[in-house]
C-alpha cells in the first residue's frame, strides 16, 4: 500500500487507523535534504558556521517530528467504547467515549481536497479529528476501500455505545437567517464589507480615468491593466454584495440571482442531495467553513453545488441547515 493512503488494521474488538503515513516521505525528504549539506561541505572543505550548525540542528529535528508523525494512530477501542488518538504511536493527546461522538463526515478543503473526520456532538461541524490522509479524488480505491470497510463498522461501535435518537422535524416559525414575505425566504447576508470593497475599486478605476489620475508616471499599459482591473473587481464585488439566495416554497425552487446575471441559477428542491462544509485555511491559519448544498438533476453527469453561507464559528451551521430543512419540507 501507497505511503500516502491511509493504512488501517480491523481486529475483534477495535480498529487501529494510521492516517499520516505521508509523513514518512516528508521525513525522507528532510533527510535527503540533511545528507546532501553535511557531502556539500565535506567536498568543499568549508568549516562549520554557527549558522550551518543550527541549519543541519533543524534538519535533523525535522527529520524526527515527521518520522515519528507516521507513527500516530487513531484507535477505536470497543472494549473501553473510547477513541483515542496516540501521537507517534506513544503519546495520548485524545481520549474520548464513544457516546460523546457524533459520526464520520467528508470534509473537503478548499483546494479541492477531501478528507474522513470524526466529530462530537458538542461541535458537530468543528475542526473534528482526521482519521484518514487526504483525497484529491472521488474515485481513489484507498478512500472508496475506507469508506466500505472501516466507517460502518466505526457508526458501528458508536451506535451499540449510544445510539443517536431519530431525527425529529422542527418547526421554526423565528427564522435567524432568513426573511419571509408570502412563502419566499430570502438569506440574510451582511455585504457591507463586500460593497465598500467595490465602491472603493470602482471610484479608484474611475479616478484614473480622469485628468487627476494619480498613475501618471506608469507606463500606458500598466496604467490601463490597473485601472481596468478596478473597474471589473469593483463591479464584481459590488454584484456580489447584492446578489440574493430565496427559496420559494410555492415554487419549490431554490434562485441564486446577481443584478449582472453571472452565477444566477435555479435548483428544484426535489433535486437537493446533500449538505456539505468546506474547510478554508489561509497560510495554515483558519479562515472559515462554507456551507455547501449539492443538487442532481436526473440525466446529468454531476452535481451542481450552491454555496449558502460562510462561518467562522461554525457552532452557528446547525442552526442555518435545521431553518433550510424546515423552509424545504
Amino acid at each position: 500500500m501507497s505511503l500516502t493512503k491511509t493504512r488501517w488494521k480491523i481486529e475483534s474488538d477495535r480498529i487501529v487507523i494510521q492516517p499520516n503515513r505521508l509523513m514518512f516521505i516528508l521525513g525522507a525528504v528532510f533527510a535527503v535534504l540533511l545528507v546532501g549539506l553535511i557531502i556539500a561541505f565535506r567536498i568543499s572543505g568549508q568549516r562549520y558556521a554557527v549558522n550551518d550548525v543550527y541549519i543541519a540542528g533543524f534538519l535533523v529535528f525535522a527529520v524526527g517530528i515527521f518520522i515519528l508523525s507516521g507513527f500516530t494512530y487513531i484507535v477505536f477501542d470497543r472494549a473501553n467504547n473510547r477513541m483515542k488518538k496516540m501521537l507517534f504511536g506513544v503519546v495520548p493527546v485524545k481520549s474520548i467515549p464513544f457516546d460523546k461522538l457524533q459520526g464520520v463526515n467528508i470534509v473537503t478543503q478548499g483546494a479541492g481536497s477531501y478528507s474522513f473526520r470524526i466529530f462530537t456532538k458538542a461541535s458537530k461541524y468543528g475542526r473534528g479529528t482526521i482519521i484518514s490522509s487526504g483525497y484529491s479524488k472521488d474515485t481513489d480505491a484507498n478512500a472508496i476501500a475506507f469508506n466500505n470497510e472501516v466507517i460502518p463498522l466505526i457508526h458501528q461501535y458508536l451506535d451499540a455505545a449510544d445510539p443517536l435518537p431519530e431525527e425529529k422535524e422542527v418547526m421554526i416559525t423565528d427564522y435567524e437567517y432568513f426573511t419571509s414575505d408570502g412563502g419566499i425566504y430570502t438569506l440574510k447576508a451582511n455585504n457591507i464589507f463586500l460593497a465598500v470593497m467595490g465602491i472603493s475599486l470602482l471610484a479608484l478605476g474611475i479616478h484614473e480615468c480622469t485628468p487627476a489620475a494619480w498613475m501618471t508616471s506608469m507606463s500606458t499599459v500598466g496604467r490601463v491593466s490597473i485601472t481596468g482591473a478596478c473597474l471589473l473587481f469593483g463591479l464584481i464585488f459590488i454584484a456580489a454584495a447584492f446578489t440574493k439566495i430565496t427559496f420559494n416554497t410555492g415554487t419549490r425552487m431554490i434562485e441564486r440571482k446577481s443584478p449582472i446575471k453571472l452565477g444566477n441559477h435555479q435548483f428544484p428542491f426535489e433535486h437537493f442531495v446533500s449538505f456539505q462544509t468546506v474547510r478554508n485555511t489561509y497560510n495554515g491559519i483558519y479562515s472559515g467553513t462554507q456551507v455547501l448544498m449539492f443538487f442532481y438533476k436526473p440525466g446529468d453527469k454531476r452535481e451542481k453545488t450552491l454555496q449558502l453561507h460562510s462561518f467562522r464559528n461554525t457552532r452557528k451551521i446547525e442552526r442555518l441547515l435545521t431553518e433550510v430543512k424546515s423552509i424545504m419540507k
